[in-house]
C-alpha cells in the first residue's frame, strides 16, 4: 500500500521509511505545504495536516490516496509542559531547531535534574479514502540534560536524554531509538489497528 506523509520534514520520513518501509512504500510530496495548524491539540493538528493532503490529492493525482500525518512535541514539566504542541515553532518560525534547543537549555538554566522530566509525544492520523480514520498515540518519559549531546536525530533528540539507556535520542543509533522512541510506539499501535 502506498501511504503519502504529510511532512515536509525529511528526518521524519527517514525514521517512517524504516519504521513502516518494509510493509509500506512511503511518498513525501515534493511541494508540500503545510496548512495553518491551529488546533490545541496533537490529535487537531495531525488531522488537519492529514485531511489537507488527502483532499489535494483526491481531487487530482490519486482519488484512492491514504494520507498519513503526524503531530509530535516534548513537553517539559518545569515549563508546564511546554513547548508542547507548540514544539515545532518554539520561540518563532525563524529559529533554527539549535536555536530552539539553545532556548530551552536557557529557560532551564539552574533547575535542578530531579524537576527536568519531560516525555515527548507523538499522535498519528491515517486518512483513508473509505473507513474511519485512525488515530493513535505513543509517548515515551526521559529528562533534559544541562547540555546538549549527540549529534544523530533531529528537532529535540539531543536535549532528549532516555534514562534506562542513560543517551540523549542523538546518541541512539537509528535502530536503538526507533525501538524506545514516542514515534515507534505509536507506529506500532497503529499496525496493531490496522491488522486487527
Amino acid at each position: 500500500m502506498r501511504i503519502y506523509l504529510a511532512t515536509g520534514n525529511a528526518g521524519k520520513l527517514r525514521e517512517f521509511n524504516e519504521l513502516l518501509g518494509a510493509q509500506f512504500e512511503l511518498t513525501m510530496p515534493r511541494a508540500y505545504r503545510a496548512p495553518d495548524e491551529d488546533a490545541q491539540t496533537y490529535e487537531g493538528n495531525a488531522a488537519i495536516k492529514a485531511r489537507a493532503l488527502a483532499a489535494t490529492l483526491r481531487a487530482g493525482a490519486d482519488p484512492g490516496a491514504v494520507v498519513l500525518a503526524d503531530d509530535s512535541g516534548i513537553e517539559i514539566d518545569a515549563l508546564g509542559g511546554a513547548p508542547g504542541i507548540h514544539s515545532a515553532r518554539y520561540g518563532g518560525a525563524a529559529l533554527s531547531w539549535a536555536q530552539r534547543r539553545a532556548l530551552l537549555l536557557r529557560e532551564l538554566e539552574g533547575v535542578p535534574q530531579e524537576r527536568r522530566g519531560a516525555r515527548f509525544v507523538d499522535v498519528l492520523y491515517l486518512d483513508r479514502p473509505a473507513g474511519e480514520p485512525v488515530v493513535v498515540r505513543g509517548t515515551v518519559e526521559g529528562s533534559v540534560p544541562v547540555h546538549e549531546r549527540g549529534d544523530g536525530g533531529f528537532s529535540y533528540d539531543a536535549i532528549f536524554c532516555y534514562p534506562p539507556l542513560g543517551r540523549t535520542f542523538a546518541e541512539l543509533a537509528a535502530h536503538e531509538k526507533n525501538r524506545v522512541s514516542h514515534r515507534g510506539a505509536a507506529v506500532a499501535r497503529l499496525l496493531e489497528a490496522l491488522h486487527a
